[in-house]
C-alpha cells in the first residue's frame, strides 16, 4: 500500500502517479504555445498545486529512483515550452512566460521536505521571485488565492490549478464552482479515489453513507442509489455489487459536476493502475473547448492508462435514472486505444445527420461543433473532424471555407470551414 508521507523521505505512490503527471506534463507544454500563438503573444500564467506534497516521490515496486512531483513538474513542463518555442521560432529576443507558482500543503513535515526539494532543484532566488509556498489547508486557503489573481494589475494570470488530494471528501465540487465562477478564465485539474467508497465499505448502506458524506451527488439522484438494484443495505456487497455501485456512482459524480461545478467543458475519463486495480477519476473542467481538445488528444495519446465508461459517440455518460437502469451496465471496455477510436468515428458518422437535422440545419464550423459536443463525446477535435470528412466524402454534408469559398469535398476539413447537410444527402443513415 503506498504511503503519502514524507517523514523518513520521499513518498511513496501508485503507478498512477506517472499517467496523471504525464497529461500534466504534456498539457502545459502543448497549451502554451496555443495560448502565446507561437510565442508571439505574452503571457501571465499562474500554476496554483493546492495539494502540493513534499515535491518529490518514488513509485510503488520500482526502486527508489525520485520522480518529480506536481511542483517540479508544472515549473519544468513552463521551462520546456519556453526552450522549445526559443528553439523553433528563431527569435532574437528569447521569448519567456510570466509565470507564478502557488504551492499549498498543509502537513508541516512534508511542507518543509517541498522547501528542501524546491530549493535544491530551483533554487532560492526562483522560489523568492516565483514561487509561494504556502503551509495550510487548500480550502482555508482558496479565499485569499482567488483574491491574488483578481487583484493583480493590469492584466490577471491565467490560472491552473492542480487539486491531487489524497482521499475521496476532500474537495467539495462547491469550491471548483466558486473557482470557475469568480475566475472564468480558470481551469482544474482535479482527482478522486472514486472507488473508495465502494472498496473500503461492507455493506450497501455503508457506501451510499459514505457518498452522501462526501456531498458530491446531487440531492435529487440519492433516491436512485438508494433503490439501486434494491440492495439491501445492510447485505454484504458482492464482487457484481461492488461493480455495478462503481459504474452508478461514476456516472452519478459526473452528473453532479456537469451541473453544479459552473464549468462549460469538462472530461470525465479514469485512470487506472494496472499493478493495484484502483481506479482515479481524473478530471479537468474549463471553460474553453480549445483546453477540453487538448486535454482530451492527450488521453489518447497516453491509451494505456486511460478509460472511459459510456458510449463511443454522444452522449458519452447520458442517461435517465428514471427509465432503463440497464443503460449504465456496459461493459467498461473503451480504452482509448485504435479500437476505441474506430468505433468512436463510426458512432459519429451514424449519429451527427441527427444532430444536425436538431441543431445545426444552417451550418456550423468545425470549431463550433466541437464546442457543443465536447461535453457529449469522448472524441477529441481531430477525430470529430475525421467523422465529418468521412460524411463530407459520401456526400452527406457539404462544407464551405469560412468566407463561403467552395471547398473539395475529399480535402480535409477545417476548424474554420462550415460544414451543413447537403441537399442530396440523407439525414439519417441506415
Amino acid at each position: 500500500m503506498p504511503k503519502y508521507d514524507y517523514s523518513d523521505g520521499p513518498a511513496t505512490l501508485g503507478a498512477h502517479s506517472l499517467a496523471k503527471h504525464t497529461i500534466l506534463r504534456e498539457y502545459i507544454e502543448r497549451y502554451i504555445p496555443i495560448l502565446t500563438k507561437g510565442g508571439t503573444v505574452p503571457l501571465k500564467l499562474m500554476l496554483i498545486d493546492g495539494f502540493a506534497g513534499g515535491g518529490q516521490y518514488v513509485v510503488e515496486g520500482q526502486g527508489n529512483t525520485p520522480h518529480p512531483g506536481s511542483p517540479l513538474i508544472l515549473i519544468n513542463a513552463v521551462r520546456a515550452a519556453e526552450a522549445r518555442l526559443n528553439a523553433t521560432t528563431g527569435r532574437k529576443k528569447p521569448f519567456s512566460v510570466d509565470a507564478s507558482y502557488v504551492f499549498i500543503e498543509k502537513n508541516p513535515k512534508t511542507h518543509a521536505y517541498l522547501n528542501e526539494t524546491l530549493k535544491s532543484h530551483v533554487g532560492e532566488s526562483f522560489i523568492r521571485e516565483k514561487v509561494d509556498l504556502r503551509r495550510g489547508a487548500f480550502e482555508e486557503e482558496l479565499d485569499s488565492v482567488l483574491d491574488r489573481i483578481k487583484a493583480t494589475t493590469p492584466r490577471r494570470p491565467r490560472p491552473i490549478f492542480v487539486l491531487d488530494q489524497y482521499g475521496y471528501s476532500a474537495i467539495p465540487v462547491d469550491f471548483i464552482a466558486r473557482i470557475m465562477t469568480e475566475i472564468p478564465t480558470a481551469e482544474v485539474f482535479l482527482t478522486l479515489a472514486v472507488d473508495y467508497i465502494s472498496a473500503h465499505a461492507k455493506t450497501a448502506g455503508e457506501a451510499l453513507s459514505r457518498l452522501k458524506d462526501a456531498r458530491l451527488v446531487a440531492p435529487e439522484l440519492d433516491a436512485f442509489l438508494s433503490g439501486f438494484r434494491e440492495m439491501d443495505e445492510a447485505a454484504t456487497l458482492s464482487t457484481e455489487d461492488r461493480g455495478q455501485l462503481m459504474r452508478s456512482i461514476q456516472l452519478l459524480l459526473h452528473e453532479t459536476f456537469a451541473k453544479r461545478a459552473s464549468a462549460k467543458c469538462y472530461t470525465p475519463f479514469f485512470i487506472r493502475s494496472k499493478l493495484s486495480h484502483r481506479s482515479y477519476w481524473f478530471l479537468h473542467l474549463a471553460n474553453s473547448s480549445r483546453a477540453n481538445d487538448v486535454v482530451k488528444a492527450l488521453h489518447w495519446s497516453v491509451s494505456n492508462h486511460f478509460e472511459h465508461f459510456g458510449r463511443e459517440g454522444t452522449m458519452m455518460l447520458g442517461f435517465d435514472p428514471t427509465k432503463n437502469r440497464d443503460q449504465i451496465l456496459l461493459p467498461f471496455s473503451f480504452e482509448f486505444d485504435d479500437s476505441a477510436k474506430t468505433r468512436t468515428v463510426r458512432a459519429l458518422v451514424e449519429e451527427l445527420p441527427a444532430i444536425f437535422h436538431a441543431r445545426h440545419q444552417s451550418g456550423v464550423s468545425l470549431k463550433d461543433l466541437y464546442s457543443a459536443l465536447c461535453n457529449e463525446t469522448p472524441a477529441d477535435l481531430a477525430t470529430l473532424g475525421d467523422a465529418v470528412n468521412r460524411l463530407c466524402a459520401d456526400l452527406e454534408f457539404e462544407k464551405r471555407g469560412a468566407n463561403g469559398e467552395e471547398r473539395e469535398m475529399s480535402t480535409k476539413v477545417k476548424n474554420s470551414d462550415i460544414i451543413r447537410p447537403a441537399r442530396q444527402g440523407r439525414l439519417f443513415r441506415k
